[in-house]
């Protein structure tokens, strides 16, 4: 008997230190989509829609169900502290309300976490867990991009002037669009969630609209601050260094 109590405690210790080393080694920096929420059909908000949390160096965002929402955590072996959560104040229909209100409600206070088949479980003190499936890897190239706002270089985001679009293109290192009048190529690099671009080379018309060569100056010099990109939900999101938003856009046609 003694010796069946010392293999099932050697086995049980076992299994704890293999699920916390793997899930510390893989809970940061991935994009985390959840699969199920006890009590609500997530198939209610719609096609493409769905809820969204990634932790990255003490810092959770993701998309609730009708907001984004942020806060900050902490990790403990494999515990997870996530702090009062922040987040935008659109209104949404009743229904993508009360998901993300039992979302932001689960996602709170200390939660056991294990990573097993990229599939992460957020287990509360009490109440059911939350389930996520790890988000496929979004495709940065390939895609053209329509950009929806960018930064004026005033600490501003603004829209293209009207009767204009900028747009991106990312292939094999080049940089490719419209600047609003003309259109322009840039280098690039991109690592992971990391850019680097370089100057942009633009074709010389003139344009007589309001605002229009401004806005282009304004726009190619705001592409070379960026340095980090993300895709959630189909949008495209480019930051600063210091955590200014570059420009937002969205695949072009949609």
């Amino acid at each position: 008997m003694d010796r069946l109590k010392k293999r099932v405690a050697v086995f049980a210790l076992a299994a704890l230190a293999f699920s916390v080393l793997a899930s510390a080694a893989t809970i940061e920096g991935q994009a985390w989509r959840l699969a199920s929420l006890p009590g609500h059909d997530l198939g209610a908000l719609g096609a493409g829609q769905y809820l969204t949390a990634r932790f990255e160096a003490g810092h959770v965002s993701g998309f609730s169900g009708c907001n984004r929402f942020m806060g900050s955590y902490t990790v403990d072996r494999n515990q997870l502290t996530v702090g009062q959560l922040a987040g935008t104040m659109m209104a949404c229909p009743e229904t993508a309300m009360a998901i993300e209100g039992a979302f932001k409600g689960s996602l709170a206070g200390t939660l056991r976490y294990a990573i097993v088949d990229d599939r992460l479980t957020l287990t509360p003190v009490s109440g059911a867990p939350l389930v996520f499936d790890l988000e496929p890897k979004p495709v940065l190239e390939g895609v053209k991009w329509e950009v929806t706002g960018f930064n004026n270089g005033r600490q501003a985001v603004v829209s293209a002037v009207l009767g204009t679009k900028l747009t991106l293109s990312f292939k094999d290192g080049t940089l490719s669009g419209s600047s609003g009048c003309n259109t322009f190529r840039a280098s690039y690099k991109a690592e992971e969630n990391r850019i680097v671009v370089g100057p942009a080379a633009a074709t010389r018309k003139m344009c007589s609209g309001k605002g229009v060569m401004e806005q282009e100056r304004q726009f190619l010099a705001a592409l070379e601050t960026a340095v980090k990109w993300d895709i959630s939900r189909g949008m495209l999101d480019m930051h600063r260094a210091d955590g200014e938003r570059v420009l937002t856009a969205n695949v072009q046609g949609k």
